[in-house]
């Protein structure tokens, strides 16, 4: 028997119901007499994994490893499923915790796996251990020491569900955060609801808001009002819902990377005040991680093929009005010397994105002083373009490569690129705004890209075993020791040896001359490498070697980055980039599926910088992390290529999928955005505008195609390479059907 708990009816005509039968609840939010949202729940924890832990190995023999043992062994099975890495690590459990906040304010609340809410400035942020402002079990006794089954309201919404069983009585708790509540530390409201096992509909409720407002001498309230609590709750929901609307609409076949997708948005918005960008929570919701670099480049990429354009073009003029200085400096310092801490790499990242994005971030519309400052960010990169005494008077970029190292002030060659990236792209963004001068950044790239390519033929040697390897800085070995606390090693090592190698230097300290630095190599395998293969400027065999590199020295678990003794996978975004660019799917879905699932808490939306293989994180969720999902996703639909400007459409999408159907709405490219969908052998395409640039629709369900493959559309084909069909320009609309 279905049973009505509870519903409200907002002024706009929005209805907010609870109901409940055989055994699930549901809430279900309703418009113009329309069903727009339903939140089916039950109290049963989440599915689980046949997967042996680290699929029969010991933690020790992954570690010492310096190959990707398990990556390995999923990859060999053949394309890697979203089932197939669920339970290969242990889930994050020892102080796992997510959060909940709305985008108005300042910060957010975090909640353990018991339930307790703490404030954003806690534990080691203030130099001490703070204690909760909310622990239920004050409220209900019966659930000390009880963990909470946790997920966000249908997996995608910001609203938090905490469920507590005794074995014959349930306990639900509802915890969430006004959208609208500008408060520093916002109102948490609370919804509990019990019941007996035996009797679910006979459910009791009670509400409870718990404020600081210090200057009311108002602290927590034991009961607040019914229709208060479910109006807030009503009004939160529809946020949520419409909120959702506005940005791309997708199905896909594997509903947990779909709900990952619009849930991680979701997070990414009220990990924001407004437009600004935090970091992340705990340690890193402090405000002197505002302004990392990072926070800006993913959330503009992210929002640009998201369907969120307005957005990214509110947090790019966020970022010039407030976060970059009148000459274009990112206001960014990190270490007791305040030193600053963008790299050459983290400016070219923005000023590509300006200019690929010309038209979604409205770049055309910005103000003099506004163009100024991102002219400005050029500049910065050109007062690093010195003579380098130590590479035969050289001129390349010498700058810090990392916020954590920036007292090591080298020739890092992901600086190079991606400066020879960003400048290229400021001679381009200045044409466009009419700027005077803006030659001379297309000349100093050039000057870059001669003064690099000549380096790697006289820097990079070849080995056996890998090929031949860049360095990743041009005064140091392109042969490090290992790239992780891995007991593999590129050359035969002593114990002794490993020992005094494996002493950690202080990342800001300055390392010895010609001595492999194991800070330096783990830095790199995090960070420099990456980056330097996502600019895609490197010849074939030298990002070949590279990757095989990170492959067999210590550089990735899953997939995913390594970095010392943990998993580091923020920066991973760039990793994938170069897979998608490269054509390495099989281990893009492998670090898709892998970073989803094993990374954070898909259910609970939180994405850690760092975890650690003993089931606990070792540094607090961060935003690019986060993003990570969401942008795997959008680009295995539509991933406009560096390497050549092609829009490659289809080009990681899982083979199993094309069993299915799939279709994502509104996914961003730099000329629009593009619908997709593909049923039964055929796949429409819808763009917003006629196509300017190539467009290949890649048919990964088959190695190759013909002409009598394809039934219907071949006026839109312009020619067939492999399984790649290159499509006509000037397009609106396509309709290909093949033959399966």
């Amino acid at each position: 028997m279905k049973t009505k708990t509870f519903e409200y009816e907002r002024n706009s005509g929005g209805t907010l119901a609870e109901y409940y039968e055989a055994g699930k609840w549901w809430l279900e939010y309703t418009e113009r007499g329309e069903r727009a949202v339903s939140f089916e729940y039950s109290i049963d924890d989440p599915e689980k994994s046949s997967n042996e832990l680290y699929l029969g190995h010991s933690e020790e023999e992954v570690q010492a490893s310096g190959r990707d043992i398990l990556g390995e062994k999923l990859m060999a099975r053949g394309e890697v499923s979203y089932d197939d890495v669920i339970g290969v690590i242990g889930e994050v459990k020892k102080n796992a915790y997510c959060f909940i906040g709305g985008p108005a304010s300042h910060s957010n609340y975090t909640v353990d796996r018991w339930g307790a809410v703490y404030r954003q400035l806690s534990g080691r942020d203030i130099g001490g251990e703070e204690g909760p402002i909310y622990e239920p079990w004050r409220d209900i006794p019966e659930i000390k020491d009880i963990s909470a089954r946790q997920v966000m309201l249908g997996e995608e919404y910001p609203i938090l569900l905490n469920v507590y069983s005794t074995g014959s009585k349930i306990y639900e708790l509802i915890y969430f955060v006004e959208p609208g509540d500008s408060l520093r530390e916002p109102m948490l409201w609370i919804r509990k609801k019990t019941y007996d096992v035996s009797s679910p509909e006979r459910a009791e409720y009670s509400y409870k808001a718990v404020e600081f407002i210090y200057e009311l001498n108002i602290e927590a309230k034991d009961k607040a009002d019914e229709r208060t609590v479910i109006e807030a709750l009503c009004d939160t929901v529809a946020y949520w819902v419409k909120y959702s609307r506005a940005g791309i609409s997708l199905s896909l076949p594997e509903k947990r990377l779909e709900r990952v997708t619009r849930g991680a948005i979701a997070a990414a918005k009220v990990t924001c005040t407004a437009d600004k960008p935090h970091y992340g929570h705990r340690y890193y919701g402090k405000e002197i991680h505002d302004n990392f670099p990072p926070n800006y480049i993913w959330l503009i990429e992210a929002y640009c093929i998201l369907g969120r354009a307005k957005e990214a073009k509110r947090i790019f003029e966020h970022m010039i009005n407030y976060a970059l200085t009148d000459e274009g400096r990112i206001a960014y310092r990190q270490g007791r010397a305040q030193i600053h801490g963008a790299s050459a790499c983290e400016y070219g990242c923005l000023l590509f994105l300006a200019d690929r994005y010309f038209d979604k971030l409205e770049i055309g519309n910005l103000t003099d002083e506004q163009s100024d400052k991102l002219v400005g960010m050029g500049n910065i990169i050109l007062d690093h373009c010195v003579p380098c005494p130590e590479l035969e008077g050289r001129v390349l970029v010498k700058m810090c490569a990392e916020a954590d190292t920036n007292c090591r002030v080298y020739v890092y060659l992901n600086n190079n690129l991606w400066a020879i990236r960003g400048l290229r792209a400021l001679s381009s963004l200045s044409s466009r705004l009419n700027k005077q001068n803006g030659d001379k950044y297309k000349v100093m790239a050039d000057i870059l890209w001669q003064n690099v390519s000549q380096l790697l033929k006289e820097k990079a040697v070849y080995d056996e075993r890998f090929g031949y390897l860049p360095p990743f800085r041009f005064d140091y070995s392109p042969t490090p020791s290992t790239l992780s606390y891995c007991r593999d090693t590129f050359h035969p090592m002593t114990d002794e040896e490993y020992r005094e190698y494996m002493k950690r230097s202080v990342s800001r300290s300055i390392p010895k001359a010609n001595v492999q630095d194991n800070t330096e190599n783990c830095y790199a395998n995090y960070r420099y490498y990456p980056e330097m293969l996502s600019a895609m400027l490197l010849p074939r065999e030298l990002s070949d070697g590279a990757e095989r590199l990170r492959e067999n020295l210590g550089g990735e678990i899953l997939g995913m980055t390594r970095f010392r003794s943990w998993i580091d996978n923020w920066p991973i975004l760039h990793h994938a980039r170069f897979l998608i660019e490269s054509g390495r799917i099989d281990k893009y879905l492998l670090l898709l599926y892998a970073h989803t699932e094993l990374h954070g808490h898909r259910e609970r939306l939180c994405y850690y910088e760092q975890v650690k293989l003993d089931q606990s994180y070792n540094m607090p969720d961060c935003l690019p992390s986060l993003l990570t999902t969401p942008t795997m996703v959008g680009w295995a639909f539509a991933y406009e290529r560096l390497s050549d400007g092609v829009l490659a459409l289809l080009s990681a999408i899982p083979k199993s999928w094309f069993n299915e159907g799939f279709s994502i709405s509104r996914v961003g490219y730099s000329g629009g955005e593009i619908d997709i969908k593909y049923e039964d052998g055929a796949v429409s395409l819808s763009f917003s505008s006629p196509t300017k640039i190539q467009c290949e629709l890649i048919w990964r369900e088959k190695e190759a195609l013909t002409e009598c493959d394809i039934l219907s559309g071949k006026e839109y084909i312009k020619e067939i390479i492999g399984n790649r069909m290159i499509l006509k320009t000037g397009l609106s609309k396509v309709l290909i059907s093949l033959n399966r």
